[in-house]
Parts: structure tokens; sequence; C-alpha cells
């Protein structure tokens, strides 16, 4: 569990009366294994959920988060990663907090406004006795063009600022046996998975335990059924050629952040043919990822879903293969 999903798990607990102590990656310099707003909550019952990098660090920053939740006061803390038993080194300064309600007025409004496409950020004064977070919308003195999200989380002077945006969404269309290894592979690497089929006894939810949403619609009108934008990513793998030419020749014109078509390089040139025939530009088809995923030998459905998903979480973090990453990334 990452991003959103813990302030949501965090905001469920606070409103049914429970205590929840947050720790959060304030800031990081050198390999440390997370970096700014990567996030670690200990529920009432000592439950713990997310990660601000796990090893000895970790365990420490565990420790300080129990005795918040029993004392509830806050807590700053260094840690020097390369002198905690992690020779990769780097270091990260975190805050640990209990967290009130007062944080939950702000949760709810900051969620809210992530779940409208209205992205801002939550505010986290650290001098204060008792700090609670508040919710500033964006465009409200923050430099941000129209649509964009806030820039990343940060301090500024003594407060700690983190942009809230909703969960990058996945649309699957097609629910076929790798659609179905995909929507687990996704959501658990925190996408919000969508899938889209035309067939009746495909496009059930039961299907999918997984996907935020299931869509019942026609690969032929896909618009009558979801509107794409820029910020999804999409995966195109129905069940026949002539239903996924109808698809990424829809899609294509939404510019989504990826688009991948399953299929083999024989197809690539039917489908580039296709889809030039319709309108879309060379740089519009050059952008198609087919075939899609990371070129890992994949076979099974299972495979080929990790394949997928490993190519989306370099599209998320814009790899370029030749860069070098922090720790644990490689």
């Amino acid at each position: 569990m990452e991003g959103i999903a813990l302030l949501r798990r965090a905001a469920e607990e606070l409103r049914e009366g429970r205590k929840v102590v947050e720790c959060v990656v304030l800031a990081s310099r050198g390999s440390a294994a997370r970096h700014a707003g990567a996030r670690m909550l200990t529920l009432q019952d000592g439950t713990l959920l997310g990660t601000v990098g796990g090893g000895t660090p970790e365990l420490r920053c565990q420790q300080m988060c129990r005795e918040a939740l029993a004392d509830g006061r806050p807590r700053r803390t260094t840690m020097e990663r390369g002198v905690v038993d992690i020779a990769c080194g780097g270091a990260q300064d975190l805050g640990i907090r209990a967290m009130s309600q007062a944080d939950l007025v702000a949760l709810d409004a900051a969620l809210a406004a992530a779940d409208a496409g209205e992205p801002g950020c939550l505010a986290v004064a650290g001098s204060a006795p008792e700090p609670g977070a508040s919710f500033v919308p964006a465009g409200a003195g923050q430099d941000t063009g129209a649509g964009e999200p806030p820039a990343g989380p940060r301090v500024e002077g003594d407060v700690y600022v983190e942009p809230v945006v909703a969960a990058e969404r996945v649309v699957i269309f097609g629910g076929g046996h790798v659609g179905r290894a995909c929507v687990p592979a996704l959501a658990a690497i925190d996408f919000e998975v969508t899938v889209f089929d035309d067939r009746p006894d495909v496009a059930l939810p039961e299907n999918f335990p997984d996907a935020a949403h299931v869509i019942l619609g026609s690969f032929k009108d896909i618009a009558a059924g979801i509107t794409l934008g820029a910020r999804d990513y999409v995966i195109v793998m129905t069940h026949g050629h002539v239903a996924d030419e109808d698809v990424v020749a829809q899609a294509i014109g939404a510019h989504p952040r990826y688009l991948g078509c399953m299929g083999s390089r024989h197809k690539r040139r039917v489908l580039e043919r296709v889809v030039a025939e319709r309108g879309a530009s060379p740089a519009e088809i050059a952008a198609v990822d087919l075939p899609i995923g990371l070129s890992l030998g994949a076979v099974t459905p299972a495979e080929i879903a990790v394949s997928i998903a490993a190519k989306l979480i370099e599209v998320r973090h814009a790899h370029d293969g030749d860069a070098s990453h922090a720790c644990p990334s490689h």
C-alpha cells in the first residue's frame, strides 16, 4: 500500500475513532531506499502499513512510532543509513506524529479534491506543539499550471508540503487470460485498474476483484463507456485484432501517458497501416508500445502481466535505462 491509498486508510481509521501514527520521509540524501513522501502508518492495534525503506532504520522508526502511539508526542529524526547496518549509505529526515481529528478534516478535503481531479497539498508545520495537517487546494498560492499537480513533496521552512493526487489509472481493454492476470499485478503496485470488455459474461466485477471498475461496452465506441485522459495508462488486449485496431485508433487521440497493445511485430505493421488510415499521425503511431511490455521472454499470462507491470513502472518513473538509480532500484 502506497501513496493516496495510505491516506485513505488513515482517514478510515481516524473516522472510526482509532489512533494512527504516521512516519513520513521529509527529505533524503544520497542512496536512500525511499525518498520524500514515502509513508508508513502504525495503527492502534500495531498493524504496520507502507514502508520508509526497510532494514534496521525502519525497525528503529517502528519503535519510535510505537512510542508515539503511546505518548502522542511528535518526533523528528535523521537516519544515516550508512551507519545503521545499511551499506548503501544515504540519509533520511523523518517526521513521526500521532494523527488527530483535525487531520481527518484535512484528509477528507484532500481526498475529495483528488477524486474530483482538483489536486492540492497537505501541509504540516513541524514547529507546532501538536502538528496537524491542513489542505491547500491547487492554485491557492501554489505555482501550478492548469490541471497540473503541485510540485513534489518538500520542506518549505519548517513546513512539510505534500501533493495529493488521485492514483494513476490503468484501463485494460480486454478481460481475457492476460487481462485477468494484469489486474492484481497492477493493483499491487498502486495503479487504479479499470477493465473494459464487450462480453457480458466477462465484464463482471466478480471476475476482477482487484479492479476499481469493470465496464461493459463496445470496442467500436469506447467513449460511450469511458473517457480517457493524458494521465491514463491504456492496455489493449481484446479478443481479436480488429477490436484491438478499433480501440487503439480511438485511444490514440487521447494521448495517454502509455498506450500498449498485445501482439507480434507483424501485427504492429498491420496496425500501423490501419490506424494511419484512420487519421493517426506518425508520431502518435510511434508512441504505441507493440509488442507490449518489457522484453523478458514472457509466455504465460502471469509472465506477460509481469512484463507489462514492469514496463508501466519504467514509464511511471521515466527511467531511460542508462541512468543510475538509488537503492534499491537497478
